[in-house]
């Protein structure tokens, strides 16, 4: 008898189990190496890192999660440990923990272990690892919560906020090259992680109530990025296949249709428990990413440092298909940082143009239940979390010492159609807004 036939399971759902049971084993392959480490011979090192973060905005709503008129640490506060275990000159394993707000909740603080890797080294430019470990999408991948690694009060969200996570279990292969005009590595990677997809709704038929809707997803994901070093700059380029399927049992729906009730009067069928031809959905969201990157020295000690993410969202027009980029100048002026930036974020029309279809939509008062129909169109729009968004910012970080920086930056947001970072309150809307946000905050590592 085949095993995959006696667990009842189809032959490629066995197949993806084991897989990730595989890509999963390094994790604990890496924890038994640092509870037998006594008796080996493991040289350890530790290092540790945090930032205390204070944000507040001039709005009563909350963006990006946590920052309003009454200021919060919740956004950019973290606090993490890393532990490196040297076993010989070929292989090694790494474990890091942090604590900052939860992902899975606005309330909540999680501890979470970020990375959990075995490292083998068989050459100097062949590095291999297994585990959990983190994708470089961005040029800041790898320390994004070591604020004393870069300059920025806060990276630019209309490129960091592009992806929920950066974290998965899986296995990377990198291959090193030297030439004679700089350094190129070529990584690849393949592996999958479960999170939270987070909407706001301003309204929610169901619970009558607005707030905060998770949908749990299992990202799977596999890559190509390309970087290369030349002295001081850096660029980068890669090409990622990302696949997102729910583990609640729900669906995407392909797009809403529009239910004719009489003469001009209808609605967009947002539910599947609303009357209507029916919701087209797919199981699966199939979102291939690219992604470029540079920070390079353009001359009086000025640097200019630019990202750029395109997020396709295949056959349905209701999910995050966006681009994302920012510009950003900076020049160090002795213990001193200072930087502007620019960032903008946009939906693809389709999007935009659903999205303002379904938010203004309204039934006459006289139609039975209207009051319920028009909150599920509201509801409906907030599903599609569409952006239309820029920012500019200017700022400064203060090098107190090698190990620690004082942060501070003021970034204006104007809004155009609509942003899913802003929270909009009930009957509001989160298109036409402009929010202005004031960061502070002390970084350091030991």
């Amino acid at each position: 008898m085949n095993l995959y036939f006696a667990t009842g399971l189809s032959r490629k759902e066995f197949a993806m189990k084991n897989l990730r049971l595989v890509l999963r084993a390094p994790v604990v392959l890496v924890a038994g190496v640092f509870m037998a480490w006594p008796a080996v011979a493991v040289d350890l090192s530790y290092s540790g890192f945090g930032t205390v973060g204070y944000s507040r905005s001039d709005q009563p709503y909350h963006y990006q999660r946590f920052v309003d008129n009454d200021g919060t640490f919740r956004r950019d506060s973290v606090l993490g440990l890393q532990v490196d275990a040297r076993i010989n000159d070929q292989f090694s394993a790494t474990v890091q923990g942090k604590v900052a707000a939860s992902l899975k909740s606005d309330s909540a603080t999680d501890a979470t272990i970020s990375w959990a890797f075995l490292s083998w080294r068989p050459s100097n430019d062949w590095l291999v690892r297994a585990g959990r470990l983190r994708v470089p999408l961005y040029l800041r991948s790898e320390s994004t919560d070591v604020g004393t690694t870069f300059d920025f009060a806060q990276l630019p969200t209309e490129v960091y906020s592009t992806s929920p996570t950066t974290d998965v279990d899986g296995l990377a292969v990198s291959k090193t090259w030297n030439s004679a005009v700089g350094e190129w590595t070529l990584d690849g990677y393949v592996g999958s992680t479960n999170t939270t997809f987070r909407t706001y709704l301003r309204d929610n038929p169901a619970a009558g109530l607005s707030g905060r809707a998770s949908t749990p997803v299992r990202v799977n994901a596999r890559g190509l990025v390309l970087t290369f070093q030349q002295d001081d700059n850096l660029f980068r380029i890669g090409a990622h296949d990302v696949r997102v399927k729910t583990t609640d049992g729900q669906f995407f729906p392909v797009t809403y249709p529009f239910v004719t009730i009489a003469p001009g009067i209808g609605y967009y069928q947002v539910s599947s428990q609303m009357p209507g031809p029916g919701l087209s959905a797919v199981g699966e969201i199939h979102s291939p990413t690219y992604t470029l990157g540079a920070d390079v020295a353009v001359g009086a000690d000025f640097r200019l440092v630019g990202e750029y993410v395109r997020r396709n969202v295949l056959g349905v027009n209701t999910g995050s298909n966006t681009q994302g980029a920012y510009l950003a100048v900076l020049r160090p002026v002795g213990a001193w940082t200072p930087y502007v930036s620019v960032g903008r974020l946009l939906s693809k029309p389709e999007v935009r143009d659903l999205y303002g279809k379904v938010n203004t939509n309204r039934v006459p008062a006289f139609i039975p239940g209207a009051a319920r129909i028009n909150a599920s169109q509201r509801a409906g729009a907030d599903g599609l979390s569409p952006y239309d968004q820029t920012t500019w910012a200017a700022g400064t970080s203060y090098r107190l010492s090698p190990s620690s920086k004082l942060k501070a930056e003021w970034a204006r947001t104007r809004v155009g159609l609509a942003s899913g970072l802003i929270d909009a309150p009930p009957g509001g809307e989160s298109g036409n807004q402009v929010v202005n946000v004031l960061s502070l905050s002390y970084s350091f590592v030991f």
